[in-house]
Protein backbone atom coordinates (compact mmCIF):
# COMPACT_ATOMS: atom_id res chain seq x y z
CA UNK A 1 0.00 0.00 0.00
CA UNK A 2 0.99 3.47 -0.94
CA UNK A 3 1.25 6.40 1.89
CA UNK A 4 -1.98 8.66 1.64
CA UNK A 5 0.43 11.99 2.50
CA UNK A 6 3.25 11.04 -0.03
CA UNK A 7 2.98 8.11 -2.10
CA UNK A 8 5.63 6.22 -1.08
CA UNK A 9 5.90 2.74 -0.08
CA UNK A 10 4.44 1.68 3.87
CA UNK A 11 5.48 -1.06 5.99
CA UNK A 12 3.05 -3.21 8.32
CA UNK A 13 4.11 -2.44 11.76
CA UNK A 14 1.10 -3.71 13.66
CA UNK A 15 -1.61 -5.82 12.30
CA UNK A 16 -4.74 -7.37 13.86
CA UNK A 17 -7.97 -9.65 12.98
CA UNK A 18 -11.09 -8.41 13.36
CA UNK A 19 -13.39 -11.16 14.54
CA UNK A 20 -17.01 -9.63 14.19
CA UNK A 21 -16.61 -8.50 10.79
CA UNK A 22 -13.89 -10.56 8.70
CA UNK A 23 -11.83 -7.78 8.01
CA UNK A 24 -8.01 -7.23 8.90
CA UNK A 25 -6.75 -4.10 10.96
CA UNK A 26 -3.53 -2.48 10.34
CA UNK A 27 -1.30 0.15 11.25
CA UNK A 28 1.07 1.35 8.59
CA UNK A 29 4.78 3.29 8.54
CA UNK A 30 5.64 5.76 5.73
CA UNK A 31 9.10 4.33 4.45
CA UNK A 32 9.51 8.03 3.11
CA UNK A 33 8.03 10.77 5.39
CA UNK A 34 7.09 8.82 8.05
CA UNK A 35 3.91 9.12 8.74
CA UNK A 36 1.79 6.56 10.53
CA UNK A 37 -2.18 5.71 9.67
CA UNK A 38 -4.48 2.74 9.82
CA UNK A 39 -6.01 0.79 7.37
CA UNK A 40 -8.32 -1.41 7.01
CA UNK A 41 -8.41 -5.23 4.50
CA UNK A 42 -11.55 -6.80 3.93
CA UNK A 43 -12.97 -8.93 1.09
CA UNK A 44 -14.94 -7.79 -1.73
CA UNK A 45 -18.14 -9.85 -1.14
CA UNK A 46 -19.59 -8.65 -4.44
CA UNK A 47 -16.85 -10.37 -6.50
CA UNK A 48 -16.90 -13.24 -3.74
CA UNK A 49 -20.32 -14.47 -3.24
CA UNK A 50 -23.17 -14.71 -6.13
CA UNK A 51 -27.46 -14.92 -5.47
CA UNK A 52 -29.20 -17.16 -7.97
CA UNK A 53 -32.22 -15.20 -8.71
CA UNK A 54 -35.14 -17.22 -10.22
CA UNK A 55 -32.20 -18.93 -12.18
CA UNK A 56 -30.46 -15.70 -13.01
CA UNK A 57 -26.50 -15.88 -11.37
CA UNK A 58 -26.02 -12.49 -10.39
CA UNK A 59 -23.22 -10.99 -7.70
CA UNK A 60 -24.14 -10.85 -3.66
CA UNK A 61 -24.69 -6.61 -3.15
CA UNK A 62 -24.39 -6.01 0.14
CA UNK A 63 -26.08 -2.99 0.00
CA UNK A 64 -29.08 -4.40 -1.21
CA UNK A 65 -29.47 -5.91 1.91
CA UNK A 66 -28.63 -3.20 4.11
CA UNK A 67 -31.27 -0.87 2.61
CA UNK A 68 -33.67 -3.49 3.43
CA UNK A 69 -32.79 -3.98 6.88
CA UNK A 70 -32.69 -0.32 7.46
CA UNK A 71 -36.56 -0.29 6.04
CA UNK A 72 -37.10 -2.92 8.46
CA UNK A 73 -35.51 -1.43 11.60
CA UNK A 74 -36.74 2.14 10.85
CA UNK A 75 -38.94 2.52 13.85
CA UNK A 76 -35.84 2.29 15.92
CA UNK A 77 -33.86 5.25 16.85
CA UNK A 78 -30.77 3.35 15.91
CA UNK A 79 -31.60 1.90 12.75
CA UNK A 80 -28.42 2.52 10.51
CA UNK A 81 -26.09 1.41 13.41
CA UNK A 82 -28.22 -1.66 13.86
CA UNK A 83 -28.56 -2.36 10.10
CA UNK A 84 -24.80 -2.32 9.33
CA UNK A 85 -24.28 -4.83 12.28
CA UNK A 86 -26.94 -7.40 11.50
CA UNK A 87 -25.93 -7.45 7.99
CA UNK A 88 -22.14 -8.20 9.41
CA UNK A 89 -23.99 -10.55 11.04
CA UNK A 90 -25.98 -12.24 7.95
CA UNK A 91 -23.00 -12.31 6.12
CA UNK A 92 -20.93 -14.60 8.69
CA UNK A 93 -23.88 -16.91 8.75
CA UNK A 94 -24.04 -17.12 5.25
CA UNK A 95 -20.64 -17.85 4.86
CA UNK A 96 -21.48 -21.26 7.23
CA UNK A 97 -24.01 -22.12 4.67
CA UNK A 98 -22.42 -25.52 2.57
CA UNK A 99 -23.82 -24.28 -0.80
CA UNK A 100 -21.13 -21.00 -0.30
CA UNK A 101 -20.18 -18.70 -2.59
CA UNK A 102 -23.63 -19.36 -4.22
CA UNK A 103 -26.86 -18.49 -2.84
CA UNK A 104 -30.52 -18.42 -3.21
CA UNK A 105 -32.55 -15.58 -2.32
CA UNK A 106 -34.57 -17.86 -0.18
CA UNK A 107 -31.86 -18.51 1.86
CA UNK A 108 -30.63 -14.72 2.23
CA UNK A 109 -34.11 -14.25 3.37
CA UNK A 110 -34.37 -17.01 5.83
CA UNK A 111 -30.87 -16.00 7.30
CA UNK A 112 -32.16 -12.88 7.67
CA UNK A 113 -35.24 -13.56 9.06
CA UNK A 114 -33.71 -16.26 11.67
CA UNK A 115 -31.37 -13.03 12.93
CA UNK A 116 -34.29 -10.66 13.25
CA UNK A 117 -36.36 -12.30 14.90
CA UNK A 118 -33.67 -12.92 18.06
CA UNK A 119 -32.95 -9.16 17.17
CA UNK A 120 -36.00 -6.91 17.05
CA UNK A 121 -39.93 -9.10 16.75
CA UNK A 122 -41.27 -5.68 15.08
CA UNK A 123 -38.40 -5.89 12.07
CA UNK A 124 -38.97 -9.63 11.93
CA UNK A 125 -42.74 -9.41 11.03
CA UNK A 126 -42.21 -6.47 8.52
CA UNK A 127 -39.38 -8.89 7.11
CA UNK A 128 -41.90 -11.57 6.65
CA UNK A 129 -44.26 -9.29 5.27
CA UNK A 130 -42.06 -8.12 2.75
CA UNK A 131 -40.31 -11.44 1.91
CA UNK A 132 -43.70 -14.06 1.14
CA UNK A 133 -41.68 -16.81 0.08
CA UNK A 134 -41.05 -17.54 3.74
CA UNK A 135 -44.48 -19.14 3.76
CA UNK A 136 -44.09 -20.85 7.19
CA UNK A 137 -42.54 -18.54 10.72
CA UNK A 138 -39.01 -19.62 11.57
Amino acid sequence: MVCLYCGSQTQVINSRRRQRNNQVWRRRKCLACQAIFTSSEAVELESALSVNADGRIEPFIPDLLLYELINCLKHRSDAYTASRELLDTIVQRLLTLPQKPLFTTNDINRVSAQILKRFDRRAYLRWCVEHPSLQEPI
